[in-house]
């Protein structure tokens, strides 16, 4: 059967189009007394990541996912940057608010890609409807104008504001409302396995995963590192 022709492409923010600035974070725990480099927060991700891998996956084959999963990732993340840095337990709690709340302040989330705004302005000017669907905390909309890239878009879903958390399919059928597209015709490219491939996929949408610190080596789907691969994975649908 012939596939439809992808009419929307659905993006996650953080990781995916907006990156944290690690280079503050890694600041915070140094001033603390426990230097911290970049690569320690990419460390943390990866192993956080696999972790929700294992706790996700077995539910979303099941069809069967919570309206909220985001914390799960972060506790498992944050618990992992104590180790790598080798913070004693002594010092977890006080050490994990301090990034929790640098992390929590979406001001954090301000490096964009040098060629993440012209590939969104080519991918629009291509007829694409393009939206971003994010687990953040109500802002995310207000930050991507902060940035320059909210005028991309023709919609942004936000997990605080409309109630619930991918990988639960009722987000991307919003996203897919909005569109006026069916499932078959859109993509979704974020940075999570399970939370973004898994949930495109538990949608019947066709999910691509955008994976800077090789987080996922051996993923079966579409993985890109850099956005303008997308045209790649396009072609082949």
């Amino acid at each position: 059967m012939k596939s439809s022709p992808i009419r929307a492409i659905l993006f996650d923010a953080g990781n995916t189009l907006v990156y944290p600035r690690l280079d503050l974070r890694a600041r915070d725990l140094t001033e603390q007394g426990y230097p911290a480099r970049i690569e320690n927060f990419h460390a943390a991700e990866r192993e956080a990541k696999e972790k929700l891998d294992e706790w996700l996956w077995p539910q979303i084959r099941k069809g069967e996912v919570p309206r909220s999963i985001d914390h799960y990732y972060w506790v498992e993340y944050l618990a992992s940057l104590m180790k790598v840095i080798g913070a004693p337990e002594t010092e977890h709690p006080r050490l994990i608010r301090l990034v929790a709340d640098g992390f929590r302040d979406i001001r954090t989330w301000s490096v964009v890609q040098p060629e993440t705004p012209g590939y969104l302005a080519t991918l629009k000017e291509r007829g694409y409807f393009l939206a971003v669907i994010s687990n953040s905390v109500g802002t995310i909309e207000d930050q991507l104008r902060n940035v320059g890239l909210r005028d991309y878009f023709q919609a942004v879903f936000d997990s605080a504001v409309v109630g619930v958390e991918k990988p639960h399919p009722e987000i991307f059928q919003l996203a897919l409302a909005r569109a006026k597209v069916s499932a078959n015709e859109a993509v979704f490219v974020g940075d999570t396995h399970a939370t973004d491939v898994g949930g495109a996929q538990l949608a019947g949408l066709r999910g691509v995963l955008i994976d800077r610190v090789e987080a996922y080596p051996k993923a079966q789907c579409p993985r890109i590192t850099f956005l303008p691969e997308l045209d790649v994975v396009l072609q082949k649908i």
